[in-house]
């Protein structure tokens, strides 16, 4: 299962730009990802998000990290986008840190970052749908 974690997903072209680089429907992309806001509820603590999150990841599954601020929720800001983590020695869920889909950010402007970003995306779409 892939699981994209966000804040404000839905709002935007958000699902249609990913469904774009995955090369699918936005749909199909629906049904097969489980969407999860990490600041859905005011003055919660990011950090049980995370946790729970992380928790709920099955070591097959794949972590889609939408934006700088959740990268930085999740303790990966030292991360490059789409450089794969694997917590627990290997043994959790790959966590994948991507620049947001959204059309504001200018990041997939540059043609390089857009084929990086298919190819990544493309890749965990068949191994985990």
């Amino acid at each position: 299962m892939i699981i994209v974690v966000g804040e404000s997903l839905g709002k935007g072209g958000t699902r249609s730009h990913l469904a774009r680089l995955l090369d699918v429907s936005v749909p199909e992309m629906m049904a097969h990802v489980l969407w999860i806001n990490l600041w859905e509820y005011p003055h919660t603590t990011t950090s049980i998000y995370v946790d729970a999150i992380e928790r709920l990841a099955r070591e097959e599954d794949a972590v889609l990290l939408l934006g700088r601020r959740v990268v930085r929720a999740f303790d990966l800001a030292d991360r490059g986008p789409f450089e794969v983590v694997s917590r627990n020695a290997g043994l959790g869920p790959l966590i994948v840190p991507v620049p947001h889909p959204s059309g504001l950010n200018r990041w997939y402007n540059v043609p390089a970052n857009v084929a990086a970003a298919e190819t990544v995306l493309r890749s965990l779409w068949r191994i985990n749908r």
